[in-house]
């Protein structure tokens, strides 16, 4: 089952491995199998775990499910949950001798330090100017630094493995052109480019590089999307190692646009599949909006079939359409973080709206065009909501207002989304642990708070009908919820499955609502290839590390 996740974990004693499986119902779960016994064993309380690894001493497994970083005995039993992650993604943890555990707790977040006994997590690092990722990160063996992917980019290819000092909290730059970097006890790291694992000689006291990088193995599968690989390793018991691999070429990196209606129907949006992502469908519903290759914005017309290209830093996402269907913003992290306005037909150079220091997305704009509703994240009280005034006098050439702060509370809120009447905004909120999706009137976020999502929420969607609420569940499915307004009051109903399709999702938006409220903008689950099974296939290379010794020197 490779993809976005890590698809196989082998313990440090080189052991036991671990893995995704499906239970008897169907659903995923985690499961554990000793390399010389020939059946697995499913561990309860697991499902929908993903990204599992080893505690230092080959006995607990942690794992993300549920928006919570957990752990669980390798033999078993009830899982404990460690802490929650800040939003609905996660990418990777690493377990340190020291007792604690880096982990990479959501989107545009820094590392966070997490008690492996539970706890609540500590940041471990800072978000650089322009960086929009910090990811994958390895403890290294003396528990002195840490290895990481960062990247101001969504084309992971391009990003950096980094460490930081766990004593003087410096951050050093250890490769450019990469992703997932590891380091093995052999002396080397090794890391994924453009499909192929890269290995070279590496210095884990200074934090250095030596020589020049090396192709070591062509067939290993990894995420550009994501930045993740699919491999891992142990001492082994003869002290030389043993490297576990998922084969295959970058998994996932392509995928279909659709449409879904509320039967699960599907038929392609955008004729061929492509790294697709943040899907918004214009006003009128005959253009489509979306993140391309190489991270930037592109504008299909959908009864002509042409694509205009808007941006061409690679460092641009979430494009955000204007009221008129003519114009749209989207943020831009190229070396600062900015919000601009481009006319969506791609004529006109983009007009900067906002700058800020801090990490920073839109999200919605209101019906009328005076607001741009966007999240910031804060580094003193997380991610909080804020508004935009706009005077769209000259829609070519707008004039920003002052930013206006709309909600911050010690929680994470993100994603606000105009009501189509503007007077309520949908926002997602992690303030009771998990996220859930809530309404509050516009302007004033103190006149009540209503709880829309129950299980969980990703992104909150307005039917144009004045009386529906859409939003994707934890497991990538849409739920429905009618409501009335009863003078001040806004009056939910009781969430009620839309549509049991489950959809692909990246870690950015994957859906929108078309104008008609009846079907969606939805990012497909890639096929499986005919012919190939879903289950786990690894290969095994025994005294990896003498490989390595032998290859580079």
């Amino acid at each position: 089952m490779t993809g976005l996740n890590l698809t196989a974990a082998i313990s440090p004693d080189g052991r036991r491995l671990v893995f995704p499986e499906r239970g008897p119902d169907g659903r995923q779960q985690l499961a554990t199998r000793l390399l010389d016994q020939a059946q697995p064993a499913l561990l309860p309380g697991t499902e929908g775990g993903s990204d599992p690894f080893f505690s230092p001493d080959s006995q607990s497994i942690g794992f993300f499910a549920g928006g919570q970083l957990r752990k669980i005995s390798v033999q078993g039993g009830a899982p404990l949950t460690l802490c929650n992650t800040v939003n609905a993604t996660s990418y990777g943890a690493s377990w340190g001798q020291d007792g604690n555990i880096v982990a990479a707790l959501g989107v545009l977040v820094p590392l966070a330090r997490v008690p492996a006994a539970g706890g609540p997590p500590g940041p471990l690092t800072k978000m650089g100017p322009g960086e929009i990722a910090q990811r994958w990160p390895q403890v290294l063996p003396g528990g002195d630094a840490v290895l990481f992917t960062s990247s101001g980019t969504a084309a992971l290819d391009d990003a950096n493995i980094e460490a930081v000092s766990l004593k003087t909290g410096q951050v050093k730059t250890v490769q450019h052109g990469g992703y997932y970097g590891r380091y093995l006890p052999s002396g080397h790291l090794v890391y994924v480019h453009q499909g192929v694992l890269f290995g070279v000689k590496f210095d884990p006291a200074r934090l250095e590089v030596r020589g020049a990088p090396v192709p070591i193995l062509e067939d290993v599968a990894a995420n550009p999307v994501t930045g993740g690989g699919q491999f891992d390793f142990s001492w082994g018991p003869s002290g030389h190692g043993t490297f576990v691999y998922a084969v295959g070429k970058s998994a996932a990196q392509t995928w279909q646009v659709n449409w879904l209606d509320s039967s699960g129907k599907m038929q392609p949006l955008l004729a061929a599949p492509g790294p697709y992502g943040e899907p918004r469908l214009s006003p009128d519903g005959r253009k489509l909006a979306f993140a391309g290759d190489g991270a930037d914005i592109y504008v299909q017309d959908l009864e002509r079939d042409t694509t205009t290209r808007l941006t061409f830093t690679g460092h641009s996402a979430v494009p955000v359409w204007a009221p008129d269907g003519k114009h749209i913003v989207f943020v831009s992290g190229a070396s600062d973080i900015s919000f601009y306005w481009v006319q969506s037909d791609g004529a006109g150079e983009p007009q900067r709206l906002l700058e800020a220091s801090n990490i920073m997305v839109p999200w919605s704009i209101s019906s009328d065009g005076r607001r741009l509703a966007y999240f910031e994240r804060n580094p003193d009280t997380g991610s909080d909501l804020w508004t935009l005034p706009l005077d769209l006098t000259d829609p070519d050439r707008p004039k920003p207002g002052k930013p206006e702060l709309f909600l911050r509370t010690r929680a994470d809120e993100g994603l606000p989304r105009f009501s189509p009447d503007g007077r309520w905004i949908a926002y997602r909120s992690n303030e009771l642990g998990s996220q859930q999706i809530y309404v509050r009137p516009f302007p004033a976020a103190s006149g009540g708070k209503w709880q829309i999502s129950a299980g969980g929420g990703l992104y909150a969607l307005w039917s144009n009908n004045g009386h529906e609420l859409f939003y994707e569940t934890a497991d990538n499915r849409i739920m429905v919820v009618d409501y009335t307004v009863n003078g001040a009051s806004f009056v939910p109903g009781k969430p009620r499955l839309w549509s049991g399709q489950q959809l692909f999702f990246t870690g950015a938006s994957n859906l929108d609502i078309a104008p008609d409220g009846k079907r969606f903008a939805v990012l497909a689950l890639p096929e499986t290839p005919a012919g190939e099974k879903v289950s786990v296939h690894v290969t095994f290379l025994l005294n990896f590390f003498d490989e390595l010794k032998r290859r580079i020197p």
